[in-house]
């Protein structure tokens, strides 16, 4: 299944369970929390996902039909 950064556009594979995840993510310090960006670097860096950058997006499915005229 295709998973992706819901408004980064970044597709990514879970390397462990969810649950996992959200408990890295529960023990980061404050100020690293504080942006997607550094939650998913911290993410990539410990090896709970990994990335792919080949599948890059900057449309939101959920808001297509706003951005087309």
């Amino acid at each position: 299944m295709e998973k992706f950064i819901k408004y980064g556009g970044v597709h990514f594979t879970n390397n462990v369970p969810p649950e996992e995840i959200n408990n890295f993510v529960r023990q980061l310090p404050a100020e690293k929390r504080d942006s997607l960006f550094e939650v998913v670097k911290e993410l990539e860096d410990a090896g709970l996902i990994t990335l792919d950058q080949s599948l890059i997006s900057t449309a939101d499915d959920e808001t297509i039909e706003y951005q087309t005229t």
